[in-house]
């Protein structure tokens, strides 16, 4: 999905890279983005987290843990014509 098409040349752009750990015990890596800023970034890895956090099945409670993890990297954008 294009996000924040009319950014300048060489602007900050930021990405989510987000490790999801399947039930099986593998992981895989997915990126969301480009962002414009930093926060909605952010705000893709804790989604996930908490989208993915681990339930005690018998109390209901979080555990703490969660099947995603993630950071944020930051880049600039290079335009050319294509």
């Amino acid at each position: 999905m294009a996000r924040s098409i009319g950014m300048a040349a060489d602007a900050t752009v930021y990405r989510a890279v987000i490790q999801f750990t399947n039930r099986d015990g593998t992981t895989r890596t997915e990126y969301e983005g480009p962002y414009g800023g930093i926060g909605a970034a952010r705000a893709r890895v804790s989604f996930w987290t908490n989208h993915l956090a681990d339930i005690d099945e018998e109390t209901g409670e979080r555990t703490g843990t969660s099947r995603a993890s993630g950071h944020v990297e930051r880049g600039t954008v290079s335009w050319e014509r294509a």
